[in-house]
């Protein structure tokens, strides 16, 4: 069949011209639709990375701890050296002395050591019965200084108080541990008070 040519084959070409002119506009109109979701996609990420950089890392970082003083300790080393107490002079000083141990001579050996370093010997001889352990020095009423004095002598000894025995008197028992009288240096050391220890720093918390 044969088409009529004339005013037909324009509106043919303008009805196709016009269908391709919307497929056209569709599609351009879907493109710009993506264009804007991306930068809007784009610009809200800029926004939360500018956001959070406004934050605060402190959670982040590693607390400050607060600086520490040293102060010192309140222990007794931290208090003045106490002062020697005031013990009688050796001559001053009368005692009798008793060996507790099997050795023979021994009482007379001590006595004459201890009559050498100043003191008044008023007797020597043997114990009733034999001292096992440390040597025993025991004092009676008021002869406390007397009798520390003589238990920094005899090494090892015990101090006791008898309020039975004579006032101001000092007995000396040599028991089976004992050695030795102590040196003059050794005696005067014992005289002295320990000596007040360093003192020790301890933290205290400082506000920041």
């Amino acid at each position: 069949m044969r088409i009529p040519g004339g005013d037909l084959a324009p509106a043919r070409r303008r009805r196709h011209g016009g269908s391709y002119g919307r497929r056209r506009q569709r599609r351009g109109l879907r493109y710009t639709l993506v264009v804007l979701l991306l930068a809007a996609a784009g610009g809200g990420a800029y926004l939360l990375q500018r956001d959070d950089s406004k934050v605060p890392q402190r959670l982040a970082t590693t607390p400050k701890s607060c600086p520490t003083t040293a102060v010192p300790a309140k222990t007794p080393a931290n208090k003045p050296p106490a002062k020697p107490v005031a013990l009688p002079a050796p001559k001053q000083v009368r005692l009798m002395l008793l060996n507790g141990t099997p050795r023979n001579g021994l009482a007379k050996t001590v006595a004459d050591q201890l009559a050498a370093a100043g003191f008044v010997v008023t007797g020597q001889g043997n114990a009733p019965a034999a001292l096992r352990g440390a040597s025993t020095v025991t004092f009676g009423s008021g002869g406390s200084l007397a009798g520390t004095l003589v238990s920094h002598w005899v090494l090892g000894s015990r101090l006791v108080g008898n309020p039975k025995a004579a006032p101001g008197t000092v007995q000396v028992v040599l028991g089976s541990t004992f050695r030795r009288l102590a040196t003059p240096a050794e005696a005067a050391a014992a005289r002295q008070p320990a000596g007040a220890g360093p003192v020790v720093p301890v933290p205290s918390p400082v506000a920041c």
